[in-house]
């Protein structure tokens, strides 16, 4: 039951995103954080949504306070991989080229929290 309500609670979050972004692609911009909550190291925010066609940036902050003082940062599908080193933050740049629902995973720690971007026609 937590699982299908999870679901419901992201599906009505990317369609409520979906209605927020501009009909057109733009520009789009975000600060990604990398955190560390009990025990559990995760990128917020863990959903970036964007129209086919814009112009991505990201900000990459790594604020975990353990070890080690490195995080990856990737998507696969547009061959990003990215380390991120604390204190240091990353400035990415993308074209939103492909439609879909692509994974943002840490290269560096499979086992740590990923993400997705959904990239909407």
């Amino acid at each position: 039951m937590r699982r299908l309500v999870t679901c419901f609670a992201a599906a009505l979050c990317l369609v409520l995103a979906a209605h927020a972004l501009p009909v057109h692609a733009e520009d789009m911009s975000f600060t990604v954080v990398n955190v560390e909550y009990e025990g559990t190291k995760i990128w917020v925010p863990s959903t970036l949504v964007v129209r086919k066609g814009s112009k991505v940036r990201l900000k990459l902050i790594n604020n975990v306070p353990s070890d080690p003082n490195q995080h990856g940062f990737a998507i696969p599908a547009y061959n990003i991989a990215e380390i991120v080193t604390r204190g240091e933050p990353k400035q990415i740049e993308f074209t939103a080229d492909k439609e879909g629902v692509f994974p943002i995973i840490c290269q560096l720690h499979p086992a740590h929290v990923g993400g997705e971007l959904v990239v909407l026609p």
